[in-house]
């Protein structure tokens, strides 16, 4: 009897010893590899938004849903290579998600690719700054997580900032000059203008009846279809046909033709901030030169310290300094609507309309933003001054105006520091003195 426990205590060890070991080998196994994922679908909604922040649900899903899960690729139907990547644990459980080397994650990967790159031709490949967008998102955890603001901006909308970014998210995998859906090429602005104009646009990101819903497998956000809304609302659209590859958006402040000509002949002169004299260290010649010594913080002019000198009350310190005449409050709100809107090194060929040309509406801009910068206060450049018709007319009568904006014969040429006036300026200063000059 004694025996019979002896050996039932001794099996009964050893089957315990054998299931210890058995646990404590699948416990080791599991700790050699990277522990399962828990996949939360629901998203962390944040309403206090960061522009620091990349958000799965505003930025990565869209821009996933536009160029890989797509028909007879990555949706949920095809599942090309038995991959879908249609929503958050699709893409956590496909994507190959690398949290201690996220440039190593396969989804990044294959989308930089120099062989083998995803999307595949001839789709588009993802721009540097989408696959920044990605990377930045795994640095950050990969996390499900949505931006709902509670405010959506309609007011500050322009096509280059705001109208491309949702195009280009979530429509230019499909319409594009290689793949023309619908025979549609978002990427070109006379067909943006054009379904713009007709209702198209709308009708089918709100996915009204009788439209094609797009995008087809997920709705645009709300704030992105007001912003779209207001654009179409408040754009003065250019007629198709043009032939011009970079038209101006009226919404739109461009640096080389409005911001800089300014700078150049209100700010970098002789004696201030140009390359030679420098003074304070400030040189604002170029886009880099006055991003850099301007001390130009995008998107928020009262910290950048070129637009708070403007308004300095001690005349001595505001600029440009006296007895040089202040910027115009115009001038000033265009520089502030500059950085606002990302302080870009941004430029656009304006159609030239030479039909309507009047002293105020044409000619007297040109003067503002070139000319008078030098031309007025108690020391004008060259003892010239610019600053009403009266005196641009004189310039006229003697010869002086057109030899100098032409840069002919012993005229100094006009303005000193920038690049010559274009030809659209030229000819409508020409066109107006041959009309008579008149004062309108």
């Amino acid at each position: 009897m004694s025996s019979f426990n002896f050996m039932n205590k001794t099996t009964y060890f050893q089957l315990a010893v054998f299931i210890v070991l058995i646990i404590t080998s699948l416990v080791y196994s599991a700790c050699r590899h990277e522990p399962d994922i828990f996949i939360e679908d629901k998203p962390i909604i944040s309403t206090n938004c960061s522009s620091d922040t990349v958000y799965f649900q505003n930025e990565i899903l869209p821009l996933l849903l536009s160029t890989c899960a797509t028909s007879g690729c990555h949706n949920a139907i095809d599942a090309k290579e038995g991959i879908v990547l249609v929503d958050y644990p699709s893409v956590i459980k496909f994507g190959g998600i690398n949290f201690e080397h996220p440039e190593e994650s396969e989804i990044y990967e294959v989308l930089s690719s120099d062989d083998d790159r995803m999307p595949p031709p001839p789709a588009p490949e993802w721009s540097a700054e989408q696959k920044d967008i990605l990377l930045n998102w795994i640095k950050q955890g990969a996390i499900n997580n949505e931006c709902q603001q509670l405010e959506c901006d309609t007011i500050n909308i322009t096509y280059p900032e705001t109208i491309i970014p949702i195009l280009q998210n979530n429509c230019y995998s499909c319409h594009n000059e290689l793949i023309q859906e619908g025979g549609v090429n978002l990427k070109d602005y006379e067909t943006v203008s054009e379904i713009s104009q007709n209702g198209k646009l709308l009708g089918m990101i709100k996915r009204l009846n009788g439209y094609s819903p797009m995008p087809p497998n997920q709705e645009l956000d709300l704030c992105s279809v007001q912003q779209i809304e207001s654009w179409i609302n408040d754009t003065t659209f250019i007629p198709p046909g043009g032939g011009n590859d970079h038209p101006c958006d009226p919404d739109t402040v461009y640096f080389q033709n409005e911001i800089l000509p300014l700078l150049l002949s209100s700010c970098a002169t002789t004696g201030c901030h140009d390359e030679q004299t420098a003074e304070d260290g400030v040189v604002l010649v170029d886009y880099a030169s006055i991003i850099e010594t301007g001390k130009i913080k995008p998107g928020d002019p009262d910290d950048s310290e070129l637009y708070e000198v403007l308004f300095e009350d001690d005349p001595e310190e505001r600029m440009p300094p006296s007895p040089k005449k202040p910027l115009t409050p115009e001038q000033k709100s265009l520089i502030e609507k500059w950085i606002l809107q990302g302080a870009k090194n941004n430029y656009c060929d304006a159609d030239c309309d030479t039909t309507n040309v009047t002293f105020s509406g044409s000619v007297w801009p040109v003067m503002q933003t070139n000319c008078v910068g030098c031309h007025s206060g108690g020391n004008p450049s060259g003892d010239i001054l610019i600053t009403n018709y009266e005196e641009v007319a004189l310039l006229v009568d003697n010869g002086y105006l057109m030899g100098v904006i032409k840069q002919e014969g012993e005229y100094k040429p006009m303005p000193p520091n920038g690049a010559k006036l274009s030809d659209c300026d030229i000819a409508t200063i020409e066109i107006w003195i041959k009309n008579g000059k008149p004062n309108d």
